[in-house]
């Protein structure tokens, strides 16, 4: 059985003033439009027909800057979801919005509503990179909005993003580092794609912009995932997915795949491997076999190109995020 679940209402670039340079919200949703209280009654029927109610859920609202929005707007979403809490598992409300977005005043109003996650879209915490990608706020006011969140019992999740303007791999790492240090609940990462329709996809017609490839995406996110995992806050998405046929038909560039985090994650077990020395027989946990083997079996091709066999047995017990060998255990990490 799943642990959470959200109920997503998606209010599409909505109380954002800023055109960051990557972003095309209605591409990325596949919704111009803002829902009205029938279409999110609706929304949130029909996911309660799908799920248990032992399973804990959020009323989630995505896809614009939520606390940017007028009050008035604000307590129109607040109040629909309010309404649901309490009810058939649902434990509390969720959003995200813009670090800039938060303030004591903000927080005042929505202590009125059983918020129970806020999630920032602190995208980079290199100032260059934020000033190159027209996000309109700097660390300072990161830092601000997370000490509002963090003085009321609500839990903080923090968006980082790889590839944008002027970032590089040692402004990533940065970035993971800080994000650590601030201790947040969870973390989302989404490598940058250039989308139709962007400034970034005129910088990049320009020559002004390079879109990181999906190999060396692969590479910094698995030494990003590896910090985060070594500091045991959950990545709970690694990577911008979407099934909208809008969507995959604006990607220009950059590193688009529909299962990156398999690819990090294999990347990360076939780094463990080549620290060890033999035997080559190593017992895993059975979710992560695939991850072991590697997408494609990209990692058992790797080590039989240099001579090695990878023998293994599956094993339940075995904690998840490493591998056994010689009765003990080896992080991914």
């Amino acid at each position: 059985m799943k642990i959470h679940s959200n109920i997503p209402i998606f209010i599409s670039h909505q109380g954002c003033h800023y055109n960051c340079v990557y972003c095309n919200q209605r591409l990325i949703t596949g919704k111009a439009e803002l829902p009205n209280k029938a279409q999110i009654k609706r929304t949130i029927e029909v996911y309660l027909s799908t799920l248990e109610d032992a399973i804990p859920k959020e009323i989630a609202f995505f896809g614009g800057s939520f606390t940017a929005l007028t009050k008035e707007e604000q307590s129109f979403y607040l109040d629909i979801a309010r309404s649901y809490v309490g009810q058939h598992g649902i434990e509390g409300i969720r959003f995200s919005t813009r670090p800039d977005a938060i303030d004591e005043e903000e927080m005042a109003f929505l202590s009125d509503y059983p918020i129970s996650t806020i999630e920032l879209g602190v995208q980079s915490l290199d100032t260059s990179v934020l000033r190159a990608s027209g996000r309109g706020h700097g660390i300072v006011d990161v830092l601000r909005a997370v000490n509002l969140v963090r003085q009321k019992e609500i839990a903080l999740g923090l968006q980082m993003m790889t590839g944008l303007p002027e970032d590089h791999y040692d402004a990533a790492i940065f970035t993971a580092e800080k994000i650590i240090s601030l201790k947040p609940a969870f973390v989302r990462i989404y490598p940058t794609l250039v989308l139709k329709g962007t400034p970034l996809e005129n910088m990049m017609n320009k020559g002004f912009y390079t879109p990181w490839n999906l190999e060396e995406t692969v590479e910094i996110c698995s030494d990003i995932l590896s910090l985060f995992m070594g500091a045991q806050i959950p990545v709970i998405r690694l990577g911008l997915y979407s099934s909208e046929k809008s969507f995959l038909d604006s990607i220009v560039a950059g590193p688009y795949h529909p299962a990156l985090r398999g690819l990090v994650m294999g990347r990360l077990y076939q780094k463990a491997l080549k620290k060890i020395v033999g035997p080559w027989e190593i017992e895993i946990h059975p979710k992560e076999l695939s991850y072991l083997l590697g997408h494609g079996k990209e990692n058992v091709i790797y080590f039989e190109q240099r001579g090695i066999s990878l023998v293994y047995t599956l094993n339940d017990t075995v904690p998840r995020g490493g591998f056994l060998q010689g009765g003990h255990f080896v992080p991914i990490h």
